[in-house]
């Protein structure tokens, strides 16, 4: 990310009058809403990133993204949206998708920071949409002399032999340009090897038939190199640009073991799994001063390319719909292109209005094939239908957002997008073309009730964005079976109703949040019938979630433990839908009934040293599909613990153990014999799953 001006960030987050001292390392806006951390309170911490640096603020180490650092998950999200990262660099969010602002901290040096704005409640002018609590994060406008970061580390990632990894950053200016580049081999997590213990029984005796024991190594590998670019303009107006090129590879070998009781004889099968993927992407932002107000347009281009092949073997109790020995080539292509362009500007005194539109184009070209392989290793084709398809869509959206100080402690901000989209379908099997059009409105109404305490209530009407992957056949490794694409798939519309309440603990020694949610949701996206054995996802009517959450930030300095933070949150809902195959009432798909987790960090500075432990739990997750249903949840909490020492004041020696107690994860499932609504329940089948421990031993340093 370039470095655009302080008074540039100013202009975005209005910081409001300190309450107390303003040449103190932590102080206070008048209204309560923004506590500022000066660069001079990080200094203890001896950060050497700006991911390091946020994790010692109340409540920061939640915000900060997963980075996309060469992992094979998808952007779920198409667009740019109003929503997105709740960290804002210089009042500003990233002109990038891939490029994101998870990888960006990790690359921007602490040294870089003057200031840090953490932002609760409604505000005027963010780049971004409130969820409560935002971070800008605000650079030194010049760095004198440049700066760069490297960091090389060694982990076993359940495997018998380690993998070198490392990255090198650099950011300086040259006159009114700042620049940042850096180069990454391999993501931090490069993968795993999972074991799986699973048994078959009978449904009425619950006698075991059948046991299978799989070993199942992971291993990604990626090249990435980032680079960014920032002009300030004599004239006030900012140029920045952001690229992004990666080369990814990701191994999945799988081998089980299976013994059917009274047979003294076991079948070992297999499955292997490679892929292949180039991703690039270029994004920019223009900031202009026009009248009383900005423009800001904003442009990205993105292109994902990736080629897998899979190879899996079979026996006759496995219920998949592929021969027992088969091969699958997939071919995908993904790319967006997006333009979205706004103006704001105050209208009246404690009004600001912003008024915009966005443009995208998203595409698919996806091919998959199946192949029977025949004892002599020859393949034979099998056709798939919908199995070779290309997606596009062009999206159109309009939006308005009012924010309004109605006094001293309420401020209402109202949002209004239009939406219009058309989806098109072209292939061997399928011509499609619809089009949708959606208005979504939303109101966010925020008190102030006194400067420790807010309380905050949100309506809002959302359209989720399909996954274009549900338009085209694909193969499901872990259920052995090709799953029907769907062409007239609709998206979900909910109305999402929260109300807030955050709690400010005095002198900066922490925060609580609890928030109450409820979703009312239309055409909800979920399995649905296309033959007596097969399934796609679709479209099954009206669904709710209600829930609670639980947020906590605290110092414990008060307990005596100076230098730590403790982190912590809570979710607990419940969910109801109508099966589409039974008819009857029943959970979600894929949502958790409850959740945990827990982030503990503590800061030594007379040992130079530092060490933070992280613990996260999920409860019953549910699949439900035509021939089974299924509940899993983790029986052991996944835990990680990590820890640094200062060698000399740039150089840091960490280490880190990741799933210490094995993350161990069990799934019940419950299959039938065709169709779950005649009721023929066939075996009950009961998985316990287990991750290898990973050791991660590294240095970072500053030149």
């Amino acid at each position: 990310m370039a470095h655009a001006s302080s008074g540039q960030a100013d202009r975005h987050v209005p910081a409001g009058e300190p309450s107390v001292d303003p040449g103190a390392a932590v102080w206070t806006s008048e209204d309560g809403s923004i506590v500022t951390y000066e660069a001079l309170y990080f200094q203890k911490y001896q950060s050497v990133t700006v991911n390091d640096l946020l994790r010692w603020v109340p409540g920061g180490a939640e915000l900060i993204p997963d980075s996309g650092g060469g992992n094979f998950s998808d952007d779920d999200k198409r667009g740019f949206g109003s929503s997105g990262d709740q960290i804002l660099i210089n009042g500003k969010r990233l002109s990038g998708k891939s490029n994101d602002i998870g990888s960006a901290l990790q690359r921007i040096q602490a040294s870089a920071v003057e200031r840090v704005e953490v932002i609760r409640g409604t505000t005027a002018g963010l780049d971004v949409r409130s969820e409560g609590t935002l971070i800008n994060i605000v650079l030194s406008e010049q760095l004198s002399g440049g700066a760069g970061s490297w960091q090389i580390h060694s982990g076993f990632y359940g495997t018998d032999s380690p993998e070198l990894d490392g990255l090198l950053s650099y950011s300086s200016s040259a006159g009114r340009v700042n620049y940042l580049v850096s180069a990454q081999l391999g993501p931090y997590n490069r993968g795993n090897e999972i074991d799986r213990y699973q048994k078959y029984l009978e449904p009425g005796t619950r006698t075991v038939t059948e046991r299978r024991e799989s070993r199942t190594p992971q291993l990604q590998e990626a090249v990435i190199l980032n680079s960014s670019l920032g002009w300030e303009f004599a004239n006030g107006d900012e140029l920045n640009i952001n690229a992004r090129l990666a080369d990814r590879e990701y191994n999945e070998n799988e081998t089980t073991q299976v013994s059917v009781v009274g047979d003294p004889s076991a079948v070992t099968l297999g499955y292997f799994s490679a892929e292949d993927g180039l991703d690039w992407e270029l994004g920019g932002d223009y900031e202009h001063s026009m009248g009383p107000g900005t423009l800001q347009t904003r442009v990205i281009y993105t292109r994902k390319d990736e080629d897998e092949t899979e190879r899996v073997s079979l026996t006759s109790t496995d219920p998949g719909n592929v021969p027992g020995e088969s091969a699958i080539e997939t071919d995908e292509l993904q790319t967006e292109a997006i333009i979205r362009s706004s103006y704001t500007w105050p209208v009246v005194p404690g009004q600001t209005l912003e008024l915009g539109a966005e443009g995208a184009q998203n595409t698919l070209e996806k091919e998959v094939a199946l192949f029977e392989v025949l004892p002599d290793g020859m393949l034979v084709p099998i056709d798939v239908f919908n199995a070779n398809s290309d997606v596009n869509e062009d999206r159109f959206e309009f939006f308005s957002t009012h924010f309004w100080q109605l006094g001293n402690a309420l401020a209402l901000e109202s949002a209004l997008n239009v939406e219009y989209s058309k989806i098109s379908q072209e292939g061997v099997d399928v011509d499609n073309a619809r089009s949708f059009t959606y208005v979504k409105p939303r109101f966010d109404l925020s008190w102030d009730i006194d400067d420790a305490n807010q309380l905050r209530g949100t309506v809002e009407r959302t359209v989720s964005q399909l996954d274009f992957g549900d338009f085209v056949a694909s193969f499901d490794n872990d259920d052995d079976q090709v799953d029907a694409g769907n062409p007239d798939l609709e998206p979900e519309k909910a109305w999402t109703y929260k109300l807030n309440y955050l709690h400010r603990l005095a002198s900066d020694k922490g925060v609580f949040e609890a928030q109450l949610f409820f979703v009312d949701i239309e055409d909800h996206i979920d399995n649905i019938r296309v033959t007596d054995t097969l399934s796609a996802a679709g479209n099954i009517g009206d669904a709710e979630r209600l829930g609670l959450t639980l947020k906590g930030s605290l110092r414990l300095a008060a307990l005596g433990i100076d230098g730590a933070v403790l982190d912590a949150s809570y979710t607990v809902q419940d969910t109801e839908t109508t099966d589409p195959f039974t008819g009857a009432r029943r959970k979600m798909s894929g949502q958790n009934d409850q959740n945990y987790s827990i982030n503990y960090r503590h800061d030594i500075p007379a040992w130079r040293f530092n060490y933070n432990i992280e613990i996260d739990w999920s409860g019953k997750s549910r699949v439900n599909d035509i021939n089974f249903r299924d509940v899993s949840k983790s029986v052991n909490p996944r835990t990680h613990v990590g820890m640094q020492y200062r060698l000399t004041d740039r150089l840091v020696l960490w280490f880190d153990t990741r799933i210490v107690f094995d993350g161990h994860s069990r799934r019940i499932r419950n299959r039938y014999a065709g169709n779950v609504a005649d009721g023929n329940l066939q075996r009950v089948e009961v998985r316990n799953q287990y991750y290898r421990r990973e050791h991660i031993l590294g240095l970072r340093g500053q030149f």
